[in-house]
């Protein structure tokens, strides 16, 4: 009877390749107790489907935004007056509040940048000896000028601390990294992080960002 029952069984496989294996063993069970297709992989299609279908061509957010009457009744009327009495002056104080902070110590609005920034560090990097070194010299007389709790001489404020002297160099910076990123093929998926002394977010020098300490 075994021997039987194998015989038939490998008439079974042999007849039909393409079906299932636990159709042949066990037919007393329905189909869908043992799904050919995985839940998951199944809903993944659907969703990539309906996706195509309904997807836009322009983007919303290249698209003209339209106003509802009441947007367009706030920004004729409310938003004005909101900027005369409001947002202007408060904008105006807190420009003239740095200001005077970045020459009471003689900095430069750019200055203040975080260095630990990889786009920041390559700008750094590609400035010229002058400019770098004013800017070192700038940094450490206002780290003295804060030790002995004081400030720069009234005569040597009267300069424009918000001179962008560092932004040709942050676009170079931009476009250097992205040159290296599309030569190397690389992604910020694939990126390691922690490994070593560098975290991998773009720092050039180990322990240059203050999460590879």
């Amino acid at each position: 009877a075994s021997a039987a029952i194998t015989r038939a069984s490998n008439v079974a496989l042999t007849a039909l390749p393409c079906t299932p294996i636990y159709t042949i063993l066990l037919p007393q069970f329905p189909s869908f107790v043992f799904p050919t297709m995985s839940f998951y992989r199944a809903l993944n299609r659907s969703l990539i489907k309906n996706y195509v279908n309904t997807r836009e061509v322009v983007p919303w957010y290249q698209k003209e935004q339209k106003l509802s009457a009441l947007e367009c009744w706030y920004k004729d009327n409310v938003y004005p007056l909101w900027f005369k009495y409001v947002k202007g002056p408060f904008e105006r104080y807190q420009y003239e509040h740095t200001v005077s902070h970045l020459r009471g110590y003689g900095l430069m609005f750019d200055d203040r940048h975080n260095t630990n920034d990889p786009v920041i560090e390559r700008a750094i990097e590609l400035l010229p000896p002058d400019l770098m070194i004013g800017r070192y010299r700038r940094i450490m007389r206002s780290v003295e000028l804060n030790y002995r709790k004081t400030h720069l001489p009234v005569e040597y404020q009267n300069y424009d601390p918000m001179i962008p002297y560092l932004a040709p160099f942050m676009e170079e910076a931009k476009f250097q990294m992205q040159e290296e990123q599309e030569l190397l093929r690389f992604n910020p998926w694939d990126r390691r992080l922690y490994s070593g002394n560098t975290t991998g977010m773009g720092e050039t020098t180990p322990h240059s960002a203050f999460t590879a300490w």
